[in-house]
């Protein structure tokens, strides 16, 4: 029931590194317009960010910065300040397939990536896509990620590779989990998942790993498997994330009449989080809030497999808690936070033929505190406040700035990402990562898939 002796010796080498690496001193952030996304805080800040030598942030005031002679300053002046992007709902492994059946919906898709390639995996192939994924995700300036897991490698070990890539790559994120179910029993498919967090937790020192989740896959196997699935959840204190209602005809066929079976009850309650959520009923709306269940929006890809348009201005009015995601990096392809926001916003503004559909200040806190507050991490990130951890972003616009929100929303795309910041360390400077070989690992990324595809063209 032990962790891999992979991941054991990575989570070690993890804490050997925290220990060693000594203290630089604190930093400065000067900037002119710095937006805290903070509740309450709309009016930009024409300060600065005091960042601690163990990167949360001390202070964030306007004003001019008074550093210590061993300090570093770093002049943001003139350029926009912001919280690093949540995405609430991501498959991190699938960047190495994009483009994939263009012409198919939700499952014709899944018919040509998971039921075609997935047997075809082999050992390190996951974790090479996941990291990928990853640090294609913090060039694009999204620094916590939510992984919702899939168990689409053969085996569980591969599976589990995963994780241990997210811990390599430098992105804040936390893992959806998915219960071993080649273990017969279920004091062991428990109890495994409790030592991946006991092990984790056991680092003295900060590790990007927010916190856990199940991942919900029950509800397709069995009711009592999902039942189980949400037993242990409960117990341990944990969300459950399940896709649900996303593809319309099976939506309005099984899936909306299932609600009573899975939801019901026990299965109702404020851990529980819905991806994508489109074609919903009144009552499991109302039935939804009422309960204090969330979901997390993916307008990238609920727009690439025609999924339909989740009608969030409804859902938000009527008390829903509602949080932002990419997706797959092969359902939405580009994991560009800009390009989601403009996706949803645009939509709902075509629908209604109203701008007052969606404002650009509500749809940048939709994609970064509100989605921090539906993963319950917002006490660390998703916007910028003393005693958050200090993950950031310096947006240099190659446009005159009006209304630095609408910018942001409309006017902004990833190459204007001058640099993004996790824990208060520099991780990319103008679209280039400053902590891995990206280059290398695209050259592992593409071999490998080209050996999956061959093995698959040649199997019947």
């Amino acid at each position: 029931m032990n962790l891999s002796r992979t991941l054991r010796i990575l989570l070690f080498l993890s804490l050997i590194v925290s220990v060693c690496l000594p203290g630089s001193g604190d930093t400065w952030i000067r900037s002119n317009i710095i937006l805290t996304l903070a509740d309450g805080e709309a009016e930009p800040v024409d300060g600065f960010l005091h960042i601690g030598d163990d990167g949360t942030l001390i202070s964030v005031l306007a004003g001019e910065p008074k550093p210590a002679t061993d300090d570093k300053v770093v002049d943001a002046t003139g350029k926009i300040v912001i919280p690093g992007f949540l995405s609430g709902h991501n498959h991190l492994w699938q960047s190495a397939f994009r483009g994939i059946a263009s012409d198919k919906e939700l499952y014709g898709w899944l018919e040509n990536l998971h039921w075609t390639y997935g047997e075809h995996f082999q050992k390190r192939d996951m974790y090479y896509f996941t990291l990928y994924g990853a640090l294609d995700q913090l060039m694009h300036g999204i620094t916590t990620t939510l992984n919702h897991s899939q168990n689409v490698a053969p085996t569980y070990e591969d599976y589990m590779e995963q994780f241990e890539a997210e811990m390599d790559a430098g992105q804040h994120f936390l893992f959806s989990y998915i219960l071993d179910a080649n273990e017969d029993s279920q004091i062991v498919r428990k109890a495994k998942l409790i030592d991946l967090i006991d092990d984790t937790e056991a680092l003295t020192t900060p590790h990007p790993c927010l916190d856990f989740g199940i991942h919900g896959t029950g509800m397709y196997f069995s009711l009592d498997r999902h039942k189980e699935e949400i037993a242990v959840a409960k117990e341990l204190g944990l969300d459950m994330q399940v896709h649900y209602l996303e593809e319309k005809a099976q939506s309005l066929g099984d899936g909306q009449a299932k609600f009573n079976d899975y939801f019901a009850k026990d299965g109702l309650w404020d851990g529980l989080v819905y991806a994508h959520f489109i074609h919903v009923t009144d009552n499991i709306l109302t039935s939804s809030i009422d309960a204090g269940a969330k979901m997390v929006w993916n307008p990238l890809s609920n727009g690439r497999l025609a999924s339909g348009l989740a009608d969030i201005t409804k859902y938000l009015d009527a008390g829903l808690a509602v949080g932002m995601g990419v997706d797959g990096a092969a359902s939405a392809d580009i994991c560009d936070p800009f390009q989601n926001m403009r996706m949803g916003m645009y939509a709902l503004r075509m629908r209604d033929s109203s701008a007052d559909a969606m404002s650009c200040y509500d749809i940048l806190r939709l994609h970064t505190l509100k989605t921090a507050e539906v993963l319950k991490v917002d006490d660390r990130v998703g916007s910028l406040e003393a005693g958050k951890l200090a993950d950031f972003l310096i947006i240099e616009p190659s446009t005159p700035i009006f209304d630095p929100y609408a910018t942001l929303a409309m006017a902004t795309s990833a190459s204007d990402v001058e640099s993004v910041w996790v824990r208060g360390k520099q991780k990319t400077q103008s679209g280039k990562l400053l902590t891995h070989d990206l280059k290398a690992i695209k050259t592992e990324v593409s071999s490998r898939v080209a050996r999956i595809k061959q093995a698959a063209d040649t199997t019947p």
